[in-house]
């Protein structure tokens, strides 16, 4: 697959490795915050078995403030400067037009807009040629959680979003096979509403699309087993393992080396 200008194969199943560079993240706020920090973590993650690496700015906890695209694009910009463009996948985690074209004009390989996009977004796409991670939330992330009651149907109403995003993008003769539908999870979903996103996940495989799951340490497995973003693993595991059944194919963590090693012992498992 040609991404921005560089060739990938993407095998299944992908896994994109979080790089948040920002403190205010709510599993590991700070921890990459320095350029230096960022950097090892990415070459740790994709020793663990990353294929793609996500990088972003801005916090999108619930609650959380916006930052300016100016200062997002301090951030990014020492980073991604200094990072391989034909070795992994760079994924730019952004919502901010400025800061998408500045990362693809910089060899940046996707986009992961939280907000599913705009005709901005894929009239460059068309430009660059890049890979799309398209994700649902009802509101902005300082008050998305107060819209868990705005869904008919949950599922139903985030496929009917992507479907027509979808026909929106065609319209620009973007491959289907760059893009990715997330249906954000924890984006304004309460618990119950959650699990029936991952029990229903691939009602979001629409086409020639592909599913991301971001999953990984959020509040809802709190909500079933009480306990803090540092002791989420299992339930991370777990969800990845489920939905990696049911045909999702990218999974979007922090613990690169143990979701690894999970779905290569669950595929295996599989085969026999």
């Amino acid at each position: 697959m040609k991404l921005n200008n560089s060739e990938f194969t993407i095998l299944s199943p992908a896994i994109m490795g979080i790089c948040n560079v920002t403190k205010d993240s709510f599993s590991d706020g700070g921890k990459n915050y320095k350029t230096s920090d960022a950097l090892k973590s990415i070459q740790q993650m994709l020793n663990d078995g990353a294929q793609i690496i996500d990088i972003g700015a801005e916090s999108t906890r619930p609650g959380s403030d916006p930052i300016t695209y100016q200062d997002e694009i301090k951030k990014i910009s020492p980073i991604l400067k200094k990072l391989p463009k034909d070795q992994f996948i760079i994924s730019i985690d952004s919502s901010k037009i400025e800061t998408q074209e500045f990362a693809l004009e910089n060899g940046a390989h996707i986009i992961n807009d939280i907000f599913g996009g705009s005709d901005d977004l894929f009239q460059l796409t068309k430009k660059y040629g890049n890979g799309l991670v398209l994700m649902h939330t009802p509101a902005p992330p300082k008050i998305m959680q107060s819209k868990v009651s705005s869904y008919k149907n949950v599922v139903n109403d985030i496929r009917k979003i992507f479907k027509l995003t979808l026909k929106k993008i065609d319209k620009y003769k973007i491959p289907q096979s760059k893009i990715w539908f997330d249906p954000g999870i924890g984006f304004g979903k309460n618990l119950a509403q959650n699990l029936e996103i991952m029990q229903n996940i691939q009602k979001f495989k629409i086409n020639n699309c592909g599913i991301l799951l971001g999953s990984s340490r959020k509040s809802w497995i709190n909500g079933i087993d009480n306990s803090d973003v540092s002791n989420r693993l299992g339930g991370s595991l777990a969800s990845a393992l489920y939905c990696y059944k049911k045909g999702v194919k990218m999974f979007r963590v922090h613990d690169v080396k143990e979701t690894s090693q999970a779905l290569k012992v669950y595929k295996n498992l599989c085969l026999m």
